[in-house]
């Protein structure tokens, strides 16, 4: 029975999420697809009006990266999904009841940043994998391969950027709030670096051991809003 009660609030919590998320996720997803699909159509056009072997000429000896044009957009959805989760929660004074469930402070967070987390995965998968995949069948494998990693930091700095924004709701104090959205700059500024293809694979280590620290963050505003602090 117990074991039943706790996964009927895992749904219901998760459902909860589901409700408050789903037609800015869609919302995103549309804007995704049309930035790229614009994207892949300038490139279709420059190949029919120079051909392929020069765009690739013009690619490789100037270390264009496709996709730098919208290096802000993972940035932009992880501050909109942390947002669309949890200032409803902060302005309505539902948070208070959410802790109160029966389930454990650590189970019902890690429920709610997973979710926000597993979404903005999706987004990513599908809208870069996908492009990334149609380029493979225009372009060298290596270049291609060399594009995914010059874009990850982006797209990490869209996981960065969430649960920062969670971070920074969640937090009682308006104050701390502005000190701790100072910090989340100074943390992103990290995420949006440039430079030609390939050249920070030497820095993911760090940038992800920033998204397992990041992932603490929230922990703590949680904690103070438990102490009553205002």
């Amino acid at each position: 029975n117990s074991e039943n009660n706790t996964k009927t609030m895992n749904k219901a919590l998760l459902f909860k999420e589901w409700i408050k998320t789903r037609w800015i996720l869609l919302l995103m997803f549309t804007v995704f697809i049309l930035a790229m699909g614009y994207i892949a159509l300038r490139i279709s056009s420059a190949a029919r009006n120079v051909g392929m072997p020069h765009l690739w000429e013009v690619f490789i000896l100037k270390n264009v990266v496709l996709l730098d044009q919208i290096k802000v957009l993972p940035l932009l959805a992880g501050i909109i999904m942390g947002i669309t989760q949890f200032i409803p929660e902060m302005t309505k004074k539902r948070f208070k009841l959410t802790l109160h469930l029966p389930l454990g402070e650590n189970r019902i967070v890690c429920l709610m940043l997973g979710y926000g987390m597993v979404c903005l995965l999706l987004l990513f998968a599908v809208s870069y994998g996908g492009f990334l995949w149609g380029l493979s069948g225009s372009f060298p494998r290596e270049v291609v391969g060399a594009w995914f990693v010059t874009i990850l930091p982006h797209v990490l700095g869209g996981f960065a950027s969430y649960l920062l924004a969670a971070w920074i709701i969640l937090e009682p104090v308006w104050s701390q709030r502005l000190y701790n959205a100072v910090i989340g700059l100074l943390v992103l500024s990290v995420f949006m670096i440039q430079g030609v293809p390939g050249s920070h694979a030497c820095m993911y280590p760090f940038l992800f051991g920033t998204l397992v620290l990041l992932a603490l963050y929230p922990k703590i505003s949680i904690r103070r809003f438990k102490e009553g602090m205002q």
